[in-house]
């Protein structure tokens, strides 16, 4: 519901910490909510660490919603940071959750809310990035969230244990939330796959794609070796990467060097990514780690077949047509898997049906976290459904 009417009460507001409101994975399910919400009952806000204008802010705006800004959290900068977070809520009282989904510096403004009396989440969107400097920081500025906040979500059970340790996700203060989308928007049958296709116009021969920011987890050097081998094989074969991120010039380079530019279209960002993936013929997702990408559950709805690396958690498997492979299998190993897929076919009539099945329809994981704020604020709201899934 977009709006209230003259005799509605206000609705309760929940602030969402962020990095930037951009087309990201974490970033496309909160709009999926926030489209999806009650807003008569509940209101987003935005806590965001980037001066410039984003992606969704205007549809933000438009929905309701406030943006509020402040500079990045660096570690070198914590205390002017804390500061700057308990000034913005003590000025908004009219706060009563905040919904942490930046992992890095959750201790920091999840404590200052606890201490305003505001009820706190943290939330977490990915399992651990390989180990590295920048990673082992996170980890050591991110422990102390566990005994912060007082409720606890993740997109999967193990993007939980990753976040959060065992402890948390055994307790009672623990639940998964779905990564829900729009599911009507990416069902497809045999047809609007042809014509999808066509409007693409890259030819008759397959089109693989991947979708997600062009950075170092999502190892895209994997991805154009395995989409060469393929190449040999399919000649007509072209491969489309939806997204932008800061490896793209170095990408461009490593794809000019294979010899692969005829063949690799850097779509960039869109805000109809459905389209895209109904005219696709397979979905390659060879990240090193992951928690449970909107994108494969997006492109299972489509009923593409599906590659994924065991990086990625066990619960986006949900097509039949859909395969966790290791990375340590090689590249020449995942091309004959995929070429697999590709000879089998796609299962579009079943797609949409079986990731509604699985939970992943956005009215139910919408209505789910409704629910959950109202228990969080001991708000009686019979009209929801407080059955966890």
């Amino acid at each position: 519901m977009a709006g209230n009417s003259p005799t509605s009460p206000e609705p309760i507001r929940v602030l969402h910490v962020v990095g930037a409101m951009d087309r990201a994975g974490t970033e496309t399910m909160i709009m999926n909510l926030y489209r999806s919400f009650d807003r008569e009952r509940y209101q987003f806000d935005f806590l965001v660490h980037e001066e410039r204008a984003c992606d969704y802010d205007g549809e933000i705006e438009r929905l309701g919603g406030r943006l509020y800004r402040l500079p990045r959290f660096n570690g070198m900068n914590a205390r002017s940071y804390q500061r700057a977070v308990r000034a913005l809520l003590a000025e908004h009282s009219e706060w009563a959750i905040v919904h942490g989904h930046i992992g890095s510096s959750a201790a920091l403004y999840l404590r200052e809310a606890r201490r305003l009396g505001r009820k706190t989440v943290a939330h977490s969107h990915a399992q651990h990035f390989p180990l590295s400097a920048g990673e082992v920081a996170f980890r050591v500025v991110s422990y102390p969230t566990r005994f912060i906040a007082d409720e606890f979500l993740a997109c999967s059970q193990t993007a939980g244990l990753d976040r959060f340790g065992k402890s948390v996700v055994t307790g009672s203060h623990f639940r998964v939330l779905k990564n829900g989308i729009a599911v009507e928007r990416y069902a497809c049958d045999e047809a609007a796959h042809r014509e999808a296709k066509h409007r693409l116009g890259l030819g008759a021969g397959p089109i693989i794609g991947h979708v997600g920011r062009l950075t170092e987890v999502k190892n895209h050097d994997f991805l154009l070796e395995v989409f060469g081998l393929l190449l040999q094989r399919e000649p007509g074969a072209r491969l489309v990467l939806v997204g932008r991120g800061e490896r793209e010039d170095e990408l461009r380079s490593l794809v000019a060097g294979r010899g692969l530019a005829d063949a690799v279209v850097f779509y960039g960002v869109t805000d109809d990514v459905a389209s895209v993936l109904k005219g696709l013929d397979g979905f390659v997702f060879p990240s090193h780690r992951e928690g449970l990408p909107v994108a494969l559950v997006e492109a299972q709805a489509s009923g593409v077949p599906c590659l994924m690396s065991t990086g990625v958690s066990p619960e986006a498997l949900i097509s039949p047509s859909a395969v966790r492979l290791p990375l340590g299998e090689g590249a020449a190993r995942w091309a004959e898997t995929l070429c697999g897929l590709l000879a089998a076919g796609n299962r579009r009539g079943e797609g949409a049906v079986r990731v509604r099945e699985t939970g992943f329809d956005i009215e139910e994981s919408s209505r789910w976290l409704m629910g959950f704020y109202d228990d969080l604020l001991g708000r009686p709201a019979p009209h929801y459904s407080d059955a966890s899934y």
